[in-house]
């Protein structure tokens, strides 16, 4: 394998208030300083977001779990591995939810790795909807993207994919983790957990400040 290049310390990026239309209409980017992959939407660079929708499916397999959600202007899949699926539980059909989270894609689907999922009342969407309406206008409807129902044979469940996620939920509680720690969180062959560590190296995704622990960027 090529060496991998160390990385500075980053802030934590803003998240910022979007319609879910934005999320998937967003062109990616790769910054040419950081490395790091991001999506430009609406002039602003980004890869953190802050919505509130409604939840309108929800699937759970082993240590796999998502929830569809709708704003209105379209709806997005929200995926959690691992420890994670305590963010999703208690969520059902009709909750109304406000969403923080990272912007992710794989294969030819974009997703939100949530970091928080908070119940919010009718008030609190109708405020975020004029909020939004007053500095983007009603999103029109126009190729609002339309979720199919995951089923269990899913392939977002590849273990590659849920190796990758469960690495850096990991490291985004813990700051700092071991590569054993790594390989013992992802309950998956060694070998996969190896191949997601060096793609995410790769990717600007997480660095190593030292032999055998990571961090991200």
């Amino acid at each position: 394998m090529e060496e991998i290049p160390s990385r500075v310390f980053m802030k934590r990026q803003t998240a910022y208030k979007v319609w879910i239309k934005d999320i998937h209409s967003a062109k990616s980017h790769i910054d040419t300083t950081s490395g790091l992959p991001s999506f430009i939407i609406r002039d602003k660079t980004l890869a953190r977001v802050n919505f509130i929708a409604s939840v309108i499916d929800t699937f759970s397999s082993g240590t796999y779990g998502s929830i569809v959600v709708d704003d209105g202007s379209g709806q997005i899949r929200l995926k959690v591995w691992g420890d994670d699926l305590v963010l999703l539980e208690a969520r059902g059909i009709g909750d109304l939810v406000l969403i923080i989270g990272r912007v992710s894609q794989f294969n030819d689907e974009r997703y939100v790795r949530p970091e928080i999922v908070r119940t919010v009342s009718q008030d609190w969407a109708l405020l975020r909807r004029l909020e939004l309406i007053k500095e983007y206008g009603v999103p029109q409807k126009e190729d609002r993207v339309i979720l199919e129902k995951e089923e269990e044979s899913s392939p977002e469940v590849e273990p590659s994919l849920a190796a990758r996620e469960i690495i850096l939920a990991r490291i985004e509680k813990q700051e700092e983790v071991s590569e054993e720690e790594v390989f013992k969180a992802c309950s998956l062959p060694r070998e996969k957990v190896a191949l997601a560590l060096y793609d995410l190296l790769k990717e600007g995704e997480i660095f190593s400040p030292k032999k055998g622990y990571y961090r991200l960027v």
